[in-house]
């Protein structure tokens, strides 16, 4: 019965891959494609060198990819805006990186979903026989969730290490203003400088500084900075310097006022967790510490005791 369970369960999962996978591959979805490729080439539009040497098969891959990642009911138009916004924040700027993601969340959900049929071999016999399928479903649902878990992985540790380089980057930015430079100079040069110390913040104000050279209002590039980092400091560098342009105050004071005032804040921060410290502490002592110094302490008593009593 076990087995029967089991196999049905693991057809399912494969039946609806197969099924889309055909569907990947009709006639029409070919079609749609050929046609897409024709319009291109009568509006002129001329491929990049990079692409003319891309391999076949990895083009195909590539579009198999984005064509499986369309047409998967996984997610609404507001969760892949939401996890098209998290790529961004994690640095992968892609197009087809929100494809490459749920096709990852496809095949993890099969792979966990196969994990866990097999699994159900390992658990003794009298296990019930709701037990095969709890595994497999648990897999597929644990395999679905795992890309995007890594994803917000990521996203923190990229954030983390954009905002340990923030006072760096508002030292240099007063530098930059103070010789002279314009705000979309400085930003480049910053941009240029930390490329060893913070490759992250390093390629997001550079993205900046091209958005600030191309379009003619350069509040809006700052404003995508803010957006796609999500970093609070960074929101508060992007709010003064845009006062500073929009207002006309001057930005060199501004900025050493920030850079001040985000230094304290960072010592208020450490003086917090050391604050705590004392506390957290505590558990790891008693649980670990205290057992040993009361071996030691009363071990050679209730050694003496015990060749007294014998």
């Amino acid at each position: 019965m076990l087995d029967v369970i089991e196999v049905l369960a693991l057809a399912a999962v494969l039946a609806v891959v197969t099924l889309v996978s055909l569907r990947l591959n009709r006639p029409e979805a070919r079609a749609a494609d050929r046609a897409r490729e024709v319009v291109r080439q009568v509006g002129g539009a001329v491929a990049a060198p990079e692409d003319d040497a891309e391999p076949d098969l990895h083009r195909q891959a590539r579009n198999l990819v984005t064509r499986l990642a369309e047409r998967l009911p996984l997610f609404n138009p507001k969760q892949r805006r939401q996890l098209q916004n998290q790529l961004l924040t994690a640095g992968f700027r892609q197009p087809h990186a929100l494809s490459v993601l749920v096709t990852l969340k496809l095949v993890a959900g099969t792979v966990f979903a196969i994990l866990g049929a097999f699994a159900n071999r390992l658990l003794p016999p009298d296990s019930g026989d709701a037990m095969p399928v709890i595994l497999v479903l648990g897999g597929l649902q644990l395999g679905l969730m795992a890309p995007e878990l890594a994803l917000s992985r990521w996203v923190k540790r990229r954030q983390r290490a954009i905002y340990r380089a923030v006072p760096d980057a508002l030292d240099l930015l007063v530098i930059c203003t103070n010789a002279g430079y314009s705000l979309g100079a400085s930003i480049k040069r910053i941009g240029f400088e930390l490329r060893e110390v913070s490759p992250a913040l390093s390629n997001e104000l550079e993205i900046t500084a091209h958005e600030m050279q191309m379009n003619a209002d350069p509040v809006e590039g700052l404003r995508h900075l803010a957006e796609r980092t999500g970093v609070e400091c960074l929101r508060s560098l992007v709010a003064t310097l845009i006062q500073s342009h929009q207002y006309g105050t001057p930005i060199t004071q501004s900025l050493k006022t920030l850079a001040r005032s985000e230094r304290n804040t960072r010592l208020l921060l450490l003086e917090e967790k050391g604050a705590k410290l004392a506390t957290k502490i505590t558990m790891p002592m008693m649980l670990l510490i205290l057992p040993a110094v009361m071996l030691i302490a009363g071990g050679p008593a209730i050694m003496r005791l015990s060749e007294v009593f014998k």
